[in-house]
């Protein structure tokens, strides 16, 4: 959620940042409810201060003057009730015109809405070259067994699929190795969460109401299936104050996401994804202090790159531009693989910096050593689309035969060096 404080104080600056994501905010409309609301509020305090007095008063006064002191208590705290009435009724109406307005981008976040205005930042790694003609991962998981399209279609409808044989293998082996580097090198917490989420979780993130349409859904619980890692880590903390010393607080978690248009929400449509309704990912949550959520945003790239470097897959990096955008994110950086045969990148990761955005809705806060109350900075990440990185892996390391090598630092965890049809 925006800040009222930036609203009030650059509204100009609020109007640029959202005018990049074609976005309209009724400012004046906003500040005029804030401004109602405060004088309300300070009206509300006032007379908590009077009927404290009274009521002390009361307590010491004689018979004679207690009952015209309690008359005076009982007015004052009627009006008091109405008061709060109008403050929450207020509250409601500046939620209704905050919420939906999306994160500002930051200053160096390109401004477009074409898939050319991202930002190519560097690429790694030389893209495989065949002396045959390469086949697709389509083909290649068909003719090795390891993803079977038909048998998702018969037990869950279009666009569903089932990994199986090596293939399952080779599916846990990457999230073995993503999560193990993630919490025994680094450091991370590792947690598992509910797959299904309350509104309010999925609104804290940032995810509704823009993905709700999106979104399955348990109606007769209200509840919803995860669309990404994210909602379930930033709620973790929600209505919580945290001490500075325990930032960065890093936490990770695996998660099959759920998406009805297919492919995860987590990932940015920078490049194209898999069309599937349900994919896994191993996401990242870090909160951290406000200075230094730019260079710890850097390190989390790094270390989301050191996955696929150790895969050795060639990828390239891309900042989105402001129409590509999440819309809790003040940036986003994507990690795209190279497919040889079809000659398109594939996003494999993505990093995100979503500064106070979400702690604001989540009402999540930390003490400073001065004893004051602020918002942390919230990074997120896929770091791993483990479905995406698989069709990558079948066909960067594709052999002439049909066969796949399995890349050497998954070998121990699979316990094979090759897939045979």
């Amino acid at each position: 959620m925006l800040s009222l404080d930036l609203l009030r104080q650059h509204p100009e600056q609020v109007r640029k940042g959202l005018q990049k994501r074609q976005v309209s905010v009724a400012l004046e409309e906003i500040l005029r409810l804030a401004e109602q609301r405060d004088g309300l509020a300070r009206r509300c305090e006032g007379l908590y201060s009077t009927l404290e007095r009274l009521r002390k008063q009361s307590h010491a006064a004689p018979a004679n003057r207690r009952a015209k002191l309690d008359k005076q208590s009982a007015t004052i705290s009627e009006e008091i009730r109405s008061l709060e009435l109008q403050i929450a009724d207020l509250e409601t109406r500046l939620r209704l015109l905050l919420w939906p307005l999306p994160n500002l981008p930051h200053p160096d976040v390109p401004t477009g809405f074409l898939r050319s205005a991202n930002r190519e930042l560097r690429r790694w790694g030389v893209p495989m070259s065949f002396y045959f003609s390469p086949r697709s991962f389509r083909e290649l998981a068909s003719t090795l067994g390891v993803i079977d399209g038909r048998a998702g279609s018969r037990l869950s409808g279009s666009q569903f699929a089932v990994v199986g044989g090596a293939g399952a293998r080779l599916w846990r082996a990457l999230l073995t190795f993503a999560l193990d580097v993630f919490t025994r090198e680094w450091g991370y917490k590792e947690v598992q969460l509910p797959l299904l989420l309350k509104y309010g979780a999925l609104l804290a993130a940032g995810q509704f109401p823009t993905l709700e349409p999106q979104s399955y859904s348990c109606q007769a619980d209200e509840l919803y299936l995860n669309p990404g890692g994210e909602p379930s880590l930033i709620s973790l903390y929600s209505d919580s104050v945290l001490v500075a010393e325990a930032l960065p607080l890093r936490v990770v978690t695996w998660t099959p996401v759920f998406h009805r248009h297919g492919g995860p929400a987590s990932l940015p449509p920078s490049t194209a994804r898999l069309p599937w309704h349900q994919l896994s990912e191993v996401q990242v949550m870090l909160l951290v202090r406000p200075q230094e959520s730019y260079a710890l945003l850097q390190t989390l790239l790094l270390q989301v790159e050191t996955l696929l470097q150790r895969l050795e897959l060639a990828y390239r990096v891309v900042m989105l531009c402001s129409g590509y955008l999440p819309f809790a994110a003040a940036m986003t950086l994507t990690v795209d693989a190279w497919l040889p045969a079809q000659r398109r990148f594939l996003p494999l990761a993505s990093v995100s910096n979503y500064e106070s955005f979400q702690a604001r809705r989540a009402n999540v806060r930390y003490r400073t050593p001065d004893g004051q109350l602020e918002y942390p900075h919230s990074l997120g990440a896929c770091a791993l689309s483990i479905e995406q990185t698989l069709a990558a892996i079948l066909e960067v390391y594709q052999q002439a035969d049909g066969s796949v090598v399995i890349p050497k630092v998954l070998r121990p965890l699979v316990g094979l060096s090759l897939l045979t049809p």
